[in-house]
C-alpha cells in the first residue's frame, strides 16, 4: 500500500525509512521491537505504544515492550487485568491494522474492566492495533494509543501500519538465537567495546540510541556472566 506523502512531513518520511531499515537489519524479536517502537509511536503521532510477543504455550501475549506507559500498570495488566481483556482477542482475530472503535463500541469499551483498571488510568483513549502473522503463526503486535484530548486514528495511521506490515512480519518471524547466545546486535556492540570504543561512539556508528547500546551491553553481560566491560570483551574474544 502506498503512503500519501501529503499526509507526512519530511521528518516523518525519514522516520518511516528509518523504521523500515531497522526492521530489515535490526535482528529478531525483542531486539527489533525495542529499536523501532518509539519511532513507530512518533510516526503515528501517538502518545503511547506497546508491543507483545505471542506465547503459544500460555495462549496469550507476553514480553511487553512499551513507550510512555507506567511500568507498574503494565505489571498489573500482565498479572491480572489481562484476564478481563475483552479487546485484545477481538483485535487479534482481524489480522490487520484496525482501529479499536471499529471492533467495539465506545460505550462498551468504557464500561469494561479493561478500560476502568488499565486504559483510563494510563490515559489511553483512542487505539489502533495490528497483529502480525507469518505463515499463520502469530509473531507479535503493535498496540498504539492516543490520549482523550487527541483525535481518533484514521486512514493515515492504518495505511502506515499496513505499509510496515511485511517488514514487521519478516523481522518478528526471524529465528531467535539459542538461549544464552548473544543476538547479532549484542555481538556487534561487544565487538565495538573490545575495540575500545565508548558507548556514545558505538551508538553513532551503529545508528542506535545510547540507551539501546547500554541495554545490549547489559544483556550481553548477563548472558556471558561477565562482571564488567573488560571481562565481557575478554570472554567474547575467546569465542
Amino acid at each position: 500500500m502506498q503512503i500519501n506523502q501529503m499526509t507526512m512531513t519530511s521528518y516523518e518520511l525519514d522516520l518511516f525509512a528509518q523504521v523500515v531499515w531497522r526492521l530489515r537489519t535490526g535482528g529478531a524479536g525483542d531486539d527489533v521491537r525495542q529499536q523501532v517502537l518509539g519511532d513507530v509511536t512518533l510516526l503515528l503521532r501517538s502518545d503511547f505504544g506497546a508491543s507483545y510477543l505471542w506465547d503459544s504455550g500460555l495462549s496469550r501475549s507476553t514480553r511487553c515492550a512499551a513507550v510512555n506507559i507506567d511500568a507498574q500498570m503494565l505489571r498489573e495488566y500482565d498479572k491480572r487485568i489481562h484476564v478481563n481483556d475483552i479487546l485484545t482477542p477481538a483485535l487479534r482475530s482481524k489480522r490487520q491494522a484496525i482501529c479499536v472503535d471499529d471492533v467495539i463500541s465506545r460505550r462498551s469499551l468504557e464500561q469494561s474492566e479493561l478500560y476502568a483498571e488499565f486504559l483510563k488510568p494510563c490515559w489511553m483513549h483512542h487505539g489502533v492495533n495490528i497483529f502480525f502473522f507469518n505463515q499463520g503463526r502469530d509473531v507479535g503486535d503493535l498496540r498504539i494509543w492516543r490520549s482523550v484530548d487527541q483525535p481518533a486514528f484514521g486512514i493515515r495511521e492504518l495505511s502506515l501500519l499496513n505499509a510496515l506490515t511485511p517488514y514487521f512480519q519478516k523481522a518478528l518471524a526471524a529465528e531467535m538465537p539459542p538461549k544464552g547466545a548473544l543476538s547479532p546486535r549484542e555481538r556487534a556492540v561487544v565487538e565495538h567495546v573490545a575495540a575500545g570504543r565508548s558507548d556514545k561512539e558505538i551508538a553513532r556508528i551503529m545508528s542506535i540510541g545510547f540507551t539501546t547500546v547500554r541495554t545490549h551491553l547489559k544483556n550481553a553481560m548477563i548472558k556471558t556472566n561477565s562482571g564488567n566491560r573488560t571481562e565481557l570483551a575478554m570472554r567474547m574474544g575467546a569465542h
